[in-house]
This record gives structure tokens, sequence and C-alpha cells, in this order.
């Protein structure tokens, strides 16, 4: 059984893990930008499974057609500028990858409030044993660490940094 949809908003912007929103056309199209430097395009039925295959918190913009409020109910979905996406078992690990806002939406604190919708997400799943992530060294390992407890756990190649967070569910030994 999936765990209820996952829902934000804030302004003209919602947060939301219901899989119906997510636009693989818009997802793809992000994927080849040369900002997503650790991906690479897709074809569509790769990419429609890799998002079936994941809890996505997706980030929308209302539009003109669509007003708010966004992602409830019938009618034209929102404009996806944003994801967050988590390999996840839904009971005790999740891997966070593919966080990324459009490049003309960045700079309004989007991305810090998807950040922390991911850990809302987390902090919600009780037998959670570990999260993890791979970023690069820098500004964002101590975003990671700052929005969501993570912690470097292995100094990858070419400047990647493997990052740790323990959950609700993790043996007792394994905490501090």
């Amino acid at each position: 059984m999936s765990p209820p949809h996952f829902t934000r908003t804030r302004d003209n912007y919602l947060i939301s893990t219901d899989p119906t929103l997510l636009s693989p056309t818009s997802i793809a199209a992000a994927f080849s930008h040369p900002s997503m430097y650790w991906c690479t395009p897709l074809p569509l039925p790769k990419l429609q499974l890799l998002l079936s295959s994941s809890l996505c918190l997706g980030l929308y913009r209302s539009t003109a057609a669509h007003p708010q409020p966004i992602g409830l109910g019938t009618g034209p979905k929102p404009e996806q500028i944003g994801l967050a996406r988590l390999v996840t078992d839904n009971v005790t690990f999740a891997y966070l990858t593919d966080v990324y806002v459009v490049e003309e939406e960045q700079g309004k604190g989007l991305g810090t409030w998807l950040t922390r919708c991911v850990g809302e997400v987390l902090e919600g799943m009780e037998g959670l044993r570990r999260a993890m992530l791979v970023t690069g060294e820098g500004g964002k390992e101590g975003f990671y660490e700052r929005e969501l407890g993570m912690e470097r756990l292995v100094q990858g190649r070419k400047g990647l940094v493997v990052m740790n967070r323990l959950g609700k569910g993790a043996a007792e030994m394994l905490k501090d």
C-alpha cells in the first residue's frame, strides 16, 4: 500500500508526491540541461519507469490556465519546475537523487523548501533506518547537513561525497 500523498503549498507553488502531476516531458528537458551534470537524458519510456519506481516530490508553479489552488481537483496540470526523487522501499531506506529547480525559478528559496519537504517525508517514515545521497563537495554538503541532518559518510571520487542520515528505525548501536 502506498503512503498518502504529501502536499504542501506556498504562494503560487505546490510540492506534491502525487505521481499524476509529474510531467515526464519537463523532467526530460531538465535532465538535458547542463546544470544537471550528474545525469544524462533518458528515453521517455525509461524515464517513466524511473519515475514510477520512485517516490517523487514534484515542485510546481501555478499558471494562468491553472490558478490557485493548484494540484487539487481536475483540470490542467500545474507547470512542473522542480523535482526531488527518493529511491526507496517506503519503509527502511531512502536514497535522495535528482534534486533540481529550473534555472528561471532559482533564487526564490524553492530548493530549500523542496529539501525541507523531503525532510518531512523522511521524518514520516517510522521504520526508516537510513537515508543517503551523493553530492559534490563544497556548498551543497553544508546545505544537506543543515537542512536534512545528513553527515559525510565517505569521500568519493571526483569530488563527490556520500552522505548519510540515520532514521527512527536504525539500530540503537548505530546511533550516537
